[in-house]
């Protein structure tokens, strides 16, 4: 799977994005919104060389977002489907944070997965602290509809193009 923005590409990660990803993975201003350890560049080694072999369809996988112009990796989004709901979270490296990056691969992404997948939900769980992500969604239409202790986030919802 590869899908062009006008800035990006949202593509399968690269053994090349290991040490940008360890980079933010392991930042503070990353992990802080977000429920995982630091990790080592082993750890991620493994994780790219497993997300090299999915695709959209599986019940999950992570895409890398890179630069078009230098193929330099900006962040990532993570899908998970179960049923009729596809979860999505997002990472944006701090160098790039602020610029857009997001909200123009997530505007993609969205529109893929809905023409893809268009009886699905697509919901993202967010940090009730992390007002920037949450702006993020409310512009792309998500609703909040909730809130889920055991993640400590909040739940925005963005309805199935169709209803079944």
């Amino acid at each position: 799977m590869m899908i062009d923005t006008p800035r990006l590409t949202l593509r399968q990660f690269q053994l090349k994005d290991l040490s940008s990803l360890h980079y933010y993975r392991n930042h503070p201003v990353c992990k802080k919104f977000q429920n995982w350890e630091d990790t080592t560049l082993e750890e991620l080694d493994v994780f790219i060389k497993s997300n090299m072999q999915r695709s959209v369809r599986d019940q999950q996988m992570q895409i890398a977002l890179a630069l078009k112009e230098t193929n330099e990796l900006v962040g990532d989004i993570f899908l998970a489907k179960k049923g009729k709901t596809i979860t999505l979270g997002f990472t944006t490296s701090p160098h790039f944070q602020r610029q857009g990056y997001m909200f123009e691969a997530l505007s993609h992404f969205i529109t893929y997965l809905q023409d893809l997948f268009p009886v699905s939900d697509i919901i993202c769980l967010i940090h009730p602290g992390n007002i920037a992500s949450e702006h993020l969604v409310a512009k792309l239409h998500f609703e909040k509809e909730g809130y889920i202790d055991e993640f400590d986030s909040n739940v925005f919802v963005l309805k199935a193009k169709q209803q079944n």
